[in-house]
């Protein structure tokens, strides 16, 4: 195992595009660029460099792939400029020169004994770390004055979960099954929303962040994707997006937790 670590201070990932992607589909060549002058260093079969790429994450679990095109179309603050890379794990997607105070909450702690998941408490836990979220922009420290300024330019808050491997499992439910497919994208959609609406309300009292008003058509826009999503709209719905995203199935998703994702975004 040791032999195929190399490496593992970072983690190492792949932009793809989809036109990248339709040229592997249709059996197309695929230009490589050279960062120094733009001009074309290889021209080779995109089929042949996606081969690569999968042999190279079977092998050794790098690399990782972002789809660049899809992850651009979801940007809140194009404004700022585009979105490129992430940070090393890959949960956060923003732009260069920013940082996220990041924090999980632990799904195990939100299932009853009777298998039920406690939506209240949930909620609860989200609009609380949204906040204390907030308030730890002001406390952190960050490694360059770039990255601090737009910390506060941006305010980025980091909520996450951690365990639903652990929630599916002890619920009979497989993990990469269509049915764990439809909990996550419910469990995801409550947080999500519950963290937006929070944030709504603190900008109420407190102002919006300081690049909210150049951002605000494009954000209002990612929120209203969000909002069809969790309705499982059909792919003609949403705005400004190339692939359409999975939707949460209702007939697959625990009918409480379904009610409590669309309030989230209603």
């Amino acid at each position: 195992a040791y032999q195929t670590v190399a490496g593992q201070n970072s983690n190492n990932s792949v932009r793809l595009t989809n036109a990248f992607l339709d040229a592997v589909l249709q059996g197309d060549t695929w230009d490589l660029i050279r960062r120094t002058d733009g001009g074309v260093h290889k021209t080779l079969q995109a089929r042949d460099l996606w081969d690569d790429i999968a042999f190279a994450a079977w092998s050794c679990a790098d690399p990782g792939l972002q789809f660049d095109t899809t992850i651009n179309e979801w940007h809140t603050c194009p404004a700022g400029g585009r979105i490129n890379a992430s940070n090393p794990c890959s949960e956060y997607m923003f732009l260069d020169d920013t940082a996220c105070n990041l924090s999980s909450v632990n799904l195990m702690k939100y299932r009853r004994e009777d298998g039920s998941f406690d939506i209240d408490g949930f909620r609860h836990a989200c609009r609380l770390w949204t906040i204390t979220l907030e308030l730890s922009v002001l406390m952190a420290q960050f490694p360059s004055r770039e990255i601090a300024q737009l910390s506060f330019e941006y305010r980025t808050l980091g909520l996450g979960f951690a365990n639903l491997g652990s929630y599916l499992m002890v619920s009979g439910v497989p993990y990469a099954s269509a049915e764990g497919n439809a909990i996550c994208g419910a469990i995801s959609a409550i947080m999500c929303g519950t963290a937006y609406a929070t944030s709504a309300q603190l900008a109420e009292e407190l102002g919006t962040f300081p690049r909210f008003a150049e951002n605000r058509d494009d954000m209002l826009r990612v929120i209203r994707n969000h909002r069809r999503a969790a309705y499982n709209a059909e792919p003609g719905m949403y705005e400004g997006l190339t692939v359409t995203p999975q939707g949460i199935d209702p007939n697959l998703c625990p009918k409480e937790l379904l009610a409590a994702a669309r309030e989230a975004w209603d």
